[in-house]
């Protein structure tokens, strides 16, 4: 469902009036007769719910050929009757955004319907016309996405609970081994069998409702050889071309959703599909006789593509010409009501369509955005303008949700120009009438697009409050709150022997009561009960090391929500349990080969004791390990591509012991470079990933999506793909664009920053170019190799630790005491990669136990114990 460029050849704007918008035609014709073809000019007829005129003598099917004059929609205009049911309100959730706690902030009651998003088909190379560029399997880490959020973060459950329905989006914008196979197997019955039983046999194993077939990938892939657009496709026209018919793709897709609602027609079907003809044309409008409905994307008609006009991107109405800048009939700015109107066959026919298709509108429903487009910011890969949350406008300008753009009479479309910003957006109160909209005209309701992006629920400003007032549903039960009062989270429990510890948690609910709040620990659960103002319950401890604890408040209506926390047991003698610090892999890392080989595995293991016994298991398989100082590795060889748990066990001499498990993927890169291609919608959550674009590699230094590799400044040149590399960084280019600030580059042997955007500003000019330092000289100290990584251990006064900077980022050094307390926060500034010493002062600090860690950019890279005497 991730948006596109929408090219600027599509259709000539639209000219239907208004009596079709609101779906009420004139009588038809006497009918159009086979067996009486024969017709002189200004004969009226109708023929499948349109009325027609000759133009000259004809014998031909009125709509077939120039020779008949559309006159538009008679009777019922086709439409069929009005959907009778309650509107759906039919979100998106994905599965990788960074920050939304799904567990705790997804309310189901905001929605009928729910589509996480997505499960994609196994992609196996980067050539789009190779004979294996797909398999009819899913891609593993997209399904340990989806499982994640269905299971883990309990979405399944506390939907259908509910009632609510939950379907997977299967597709999206970036998975072209699903159009791949529907183009390859659109005539293969046997192949298009395999798919859809591979679907059904997910849909029942998840225990799932539905699938959403979202077919997106109509456009060329930079990074996938073969790719090309697919936009243009002439259904007919205003001339009486003939129609060429659906893509082969789209005939696939609408074959796949026939075989599936045989096979079971209990589950829900659905599709999304682009509003407008430039792709839209490539679907097969016969898809729509095997879904419950029909999903409009009527968003992204601005914003997407350099050349768009400004304005609003996902209006309701239509939107005249000349009213905003970029707009022509050539590059029109198209609505909601503009897409619909297409979809049904209403449109005025143009030069790749002649009315378009013919869709009953009891099937459709029509799309809410909850992000804008910032016209004042391009982003510099030449894709269009910056994308921003809503939620993101209304933190910036709290005034976002009642300011309304002045070129629009009805006071719907939002827009807020200020700090130099120019944002269009849907408000609350035109998200609500598009929901009124879909209603009155006989539609099924609406898609969004997604629910992350909303700000909370009862702020005043919410977009889906909005929709569901507008639906009736003013009773939406809100999840109660809880949090933890004792233990507090990092804290070091140190007993004798193994004793209850006292749980103690708040718990509150805005909108009614708390009907109760269970503990887990470790997995097992007990129920609090309630003391005074808390709920208190006691667990005891089986086993020395880290602790897991969670909350969970339930309400009166069986809303719940949940906190966790760990806490350390420790002995009374002082003994922690060893902490374990898994390097290689990390979690969740995708290890791309060109050919399955050696990998190593790394853990760093550190204890106040002696550590005599460290496991490495793949899988349920133990591997033999060695140990290097600190450092404990492994070396294995996979046998497969394939999703992997690594589980590193490290026991102390006094029996106290930790288990760490982390998730990997390997798979085969059949590219130049040993490293994946840069995917534009892939979340790269951790520092460190390696990445392939346009020749080289490149390594992220943050948080990072959709920012390009050798433009934005969370992407670190490596090398080119052929090896050679600058020991000092990327050299500048004169014709680059540079439009992140911060960006380093090698001029002369020399390291510049720059302060803001530029393009052929020399570096050694000055300006907007800042001298960072000589490409001779080091920021590293001390000697590489292993060795302590903090001493004197046990210290008195400083604690000297040696850090080896693996990737540039911003260093911070913290000590913490026995009850999880921050004592020492010291920031070591900006560091290159190497070797550096720093001494923290522990002077003041009372004897006893400490925890020291090491961070670059917010990730823990070096966690271990030391003794204060």
């Amino acid at each position: 469902m991730k948006k596109q460029p929408v090219l600027t050849l599509i259709l000539l704007i639209l000219g239907v009036i208004c009596a079709q918008a609101q779906y009420e035609f004139p009588d038809c014709a006497t009918p159009w007769d086979p067996n009486n073809a024969e017709h002189t000019q200004g004969d009226k007829v109708s023929y499948n719910g349109l009325n027609y005129e000759a133009k000259w003598y004809t014998n031909t099917t009125p709509g077939s050929d120039g020779s008949w004059q559309n006159l538009g929609a008679c009777g019922d205009g086709g439409l069929g009757p009005d959907y009778d049911g309650p509107q759906r309100i039919i979100g998106y959730l994905p599965t990788w955004v960074e920050g939304y706690d799904i567990a705790n902030e997804f309310n189901p009651e905001v929605v009928t319907h729910v589509n996480i998003s997505f499960l994609m088909f196994k992609q196996n190379n980067n050539n789009y016309n190779s004979s294996d560029f797909a398999s009819i399997a899913f891609d593993e880490t997209q399904e340990y996405k989806v499982d994640s959020v269905l299971f883990d973060l309990g979405v399944l459950q506390k939907a259908q609970q509910k009632g609510v329905t939950v379907s997977v989006a299967l597709g999206g914008a970036t998975d072209f081994a699903f159009i791949w196979l529907m183009d390859k197997y659109h005539n293969n019955d046997q192949k298009l069998n395999e798919i859809a039983d591979l679907i059904i046999n997910y849909m029942d194993e998840k225990g799932l409702d539905g699938v959403d077939l979202d077919m997106e990938c109509w456009w060329a892939d930079a990074n996938i050889t073969g790719t090309s657009d697919q936009g243009g496709r002439v259904r007919g026209s205003k001339w009486g071309d003939s129609d060429q018919g659906p893509h082969p793709a789209a005939i696939g897709l609408t074959r796949l959703a026939q075989k599936l609602r045989q096979k079971d027609p209990s589950k829900l079907l659905s599709a999304a599909v682009f509003g407008t003809s430039w792709y839209g044309n490539n679907y097969d409008d016969e898809l729509v006789d095997h879904l419950d409905w029909l999903g409009l994307m009527t968003y992204d008609f601005t914003g997407s593509w350099d050349a768009s006009p400004s304005g609003p991107h996902s209006a309701l109405y239509k939107v005249p010409l000349n009213t905003y800048p970029g707009q022509s009939a050539n590059n029109p700015i198209y609505s909601a009501q503009d897409a619909l109107e297409y979809w049904m066959g209403l449109a005025e026919p143009a030069w790749n369509h002649d009315g378009g298709f013919s869709v009953p509108k009891s099937k459709l429903v029509l799309g809410v955005p909850m992000y804008g487009y910032d016209f004042s910011q391009q982003k510099p890969a030449g894709n269009g303008f910056v994308y921003v949350p809503y939620k993101d406008i209304v933190a910036e300008f709290p005034n976002a949700p009642t300011s309304y753009d002045a070129n629009d009479s009805r006071m719907l479309q939002g827009n807020v120009t200020g700090n130099g910003r120019n944002i269009y957006y849907n408000t609350p109160k035109l998200a609500g009438k598009k929901l009124e909209y879909s209603r009155d005209y006989g539609h099924q309701g609406l898609i969004i697009w997604e629910l992350t992006q909303d700000v909370d629920y009862n702020s005043g400003g919410s977009l889906l409050k909005a929709i569901n007032d507008a639906a009736g549903n003013t009773d939406v039960n809100q999840s109660p709150n809880v949090s933890w009062v004792a233990p507090v989270n990092m804290e070091t429990l140190v007993m004798s022997s193994f004793t209850p510890i006292t749980l103690r948690a708040s718990a509150s609910d805005a909108d009614g009561t708390i009907a109760g709040v269970s503990f887990e620990a470790n997995g097992s659960q007990v129920t609090g009960t309630l003391n005074g103002s808390y709920y208190e319950a006691q667990v005891t401890p089986t086993a020395y090391g880290e602790l897991t604890l969670k909350a969970t408040a339930v309400d009166n209506e069986g809303a719940s929500s949940s906190q966790t926390i760990k806490v350390t047991i420790a002995d009374e003698a002082g003994n922690l349990p060893p902490v374990v610090n898994v390097t290689n892999p990390s979690n969740g890392e995708v290890i791309t080969q060109s050919e399955l080989s050696e990998i190593r595995l790394s853990a760093m293991v550190t204890d106040d004791s002696d550590v005599p016994n460290v496991t490495f298991t793949i899988n349920g398989q133990a591997q033999s390990s060695t140990a290097n100082g600190d450092e404990y590795y492994a070396l294995w060889t996979p046998a497969a591509e394939g999703t992997y748990s690594l589980t590193v066990e490290a026991t102390d001499s006094e029996s106290a012991s930790t288990i760490v498990e982390i998730a990997f993927e390997v798979k085969i890169q059949t590219s130049g470079c040993d490293a994946p291609q840069w995917d534009a919608a892939t979340v790269y959550a951790a520092a460190g990933n390696i990445v392939q674009y346009n020749g080289k590699l490149y390594s992220n230094q943050w948080w990072t999506q959709g920012e390009t590799p050798g433009q934005a400044a969370v992407w670190e040149f490596i090398e080119d793909c052929n090896g050679q590399s600058d020991p000092c960084g990327e050299a500048w280019q004169s014709g680059k664009v540079y439009a992140t600030s911060g960006t380093e580059v090698v001029y002369e042997n020399k390291v510049y920053r720059n302060k803001w955007w530029t393009q052929g500003d020399n570096p050694a000019a000055g300006g907007v170019w800042e001298y960072v330092r000589d490409c001779s000289a080091t920021l590293s100290y001390g000697t590489g190799g292993s060795g302590s990584m903090a001493y004197p251990n046990p210290f008195t006064s400083s604690l000297n630790m040696r850090v080896k900077v693996e990737r540039k980022g911003d260093v911070s050094l913290k000590m913490i005491n026995a009850q999880g307390v921050i004592v020492i926060d010291q920031n070591a500034g900006r560091l290159d990669q190497g070797w550096y010493e720093f001494s923290l002062d522990g002077a003041s600090l009372k004897a006893g136990i400490y925890l020291y860690q090491i961070e670059i950019n917010g990730e823990i890279i070096r966690s271990a114990r030391v003794i204060k005497e």
